[in-house]
């Protein structure tokens, strides 16, 4: 059936009106992704000429729309989704192949203009995630500092009085006889050395621990590592694998202080672990330096707590457990020797923490 002037114009106007609708709800965006282009399909349908037989579908990345169930044989228009070059999903018109129905070449058009749409769409979300992520990672780098600066003073201004304290102490109990004065002796001598052992950790937090770099073969250092934990991993029963390939990675890093990283993550994965877990390192090269990986598959970090995990004395692990001071220790060490750890979720559960440090034979 040819159609006439009246409805050319109707149909023009259905799909400018389409493609005003479709760029407001982009605009507006005021509910969930899903939402929007589930809005987005829903005004695509409407515009076509026969909308109340078209079914819109949209794909894009990790969400998916369709407006009714499809039905045994469709024809169908489609539009790729493009997203920073790359084709990221597609939104597709279909009808009911009965012979009645037909597509229009504007309609084609149309639904081009609302992929390129759809594309600048998912486009935004993309960058204002960067620019969130960017923000969130220079503020937790301006507190760290500032605590850094705080806790140098900190550690520096206790070590004076703990060192008396300790020296005095042990005058005491070793002038002591036995009995209730060398018992008390002995307690002080006791929250003393766990008093200035925080101190230290508070200094490598604000990278105030002098280095001492020493050539290591990298692999050694951590299978090293990994056997000394060896009676934390059989008491939960736990597993693990090291993963290395390629030449030997040797570097200048201060080794006491690597090793003290790798025990601080073991230890929290395998406190994180189930019974009967399994933990994987994994040893990277990469371009001008290496990498290390330790996957558990434990209870994972919720998001909320990711942020603060490197802050000193932060910590989830209940009163008595723990100091709050091992990953801002570890935070402290990876940056004095100019390197870099971040963490992501491990898939379906669990955590993954990536050192990076450059390789450095100066």
């Amino acid at each position: 059936m040819a159609e006439t002037t009246e409805d050319k114009l109707r149909e023009r106007l259905k799909e400018l009106t389409c493609l005003y609708d479709v760029t407001s709800a982009v605009l507006q965006h005021d509910g969930s992704v899903d939402e929007t282009l589930a809005k987005v399909c829903s005004i695509v349908k409407q515009a076509y000429q026969y909308s109340n037989d078209a079914i819109a579908e949209l794909w894009l990345e990790a969400h998916y729309v369709l407006t009714a169930p499809l039905p045994e044989g469709i024809i169908s228009q489609v539009s790729r989704i493009v997203v920073f070059g790359d084709e990221m999903g597609y939104i597709k018109v279909h009808y009911p192949n009965n012979g009645a129905k037909y597509f229009l070449d504007e309609e084609q058009m149309l639904l081009d203009k609302v992929a390129v749409e759809a594309g600048l769409f998912f486009e935004k979300l993309v960058m204002q995630e960067k620019e969130k992520l960017f923000h969130r990672n220079i503020a937790n780098a301006d507190r760290l500092s500032i605590l850094g600066e705080i806790t140098a003073g900190i550690a520096h201004e206790l070590n004076t009085p703990l060192g008396n304290i300790l020296g005095f102490a042990e005058l005491i109990r070793s002038n002591a006889e036995k009995g209730q004065v060398a018992e008390d002796a002995s307690k002080i001598v006791s929250a003393a050395i766990h008093s200035r052992e925080i101190v230290k950790k508070l200094m490598y937090f604000s990278c105030e621990m002098p280095q001492h770099l020493e050539e290591v073969d990298l692999s050694q250092l951590i299978s090293q590592s990994i056997a000394l934990l060896g009676p934390n991993f059989s008491k939960k029963n736990i597993t693990y694998t090291f993963n290395h390939e390629g030449e030997p990675v040797k570097t200048r890093v201060d080794s006491i202080q690597l090793t003290q990283v790798l025990f601080n993550i073991l230890l929290n994965a395998i406190h994180a672990s189930p019974d009967r877990g399994h933990i994987t390192i994994t040893q990277y090269a990469q371009a001008g330096g290496f990498a290390i990986e330790i996957t558990d598959h434990g209870t994972g970090i919720p998001e909320d707590v990711k942020p603060k995990i490197y802050e000193p004395f932060f910590t989830t692990k209940p009163m008595g457990e723990g100091t709050g001071l091992g990953l801002s220790v570890v935070h402290g060490i990876i940056k004095s020797h100019g390197g870099s750890i971040s963490v992501r979720d491990n898939s379906p559960s669990g955590t993954i923490f990536r050192i990076e440090l450059p390789i450095t034979m100066r």
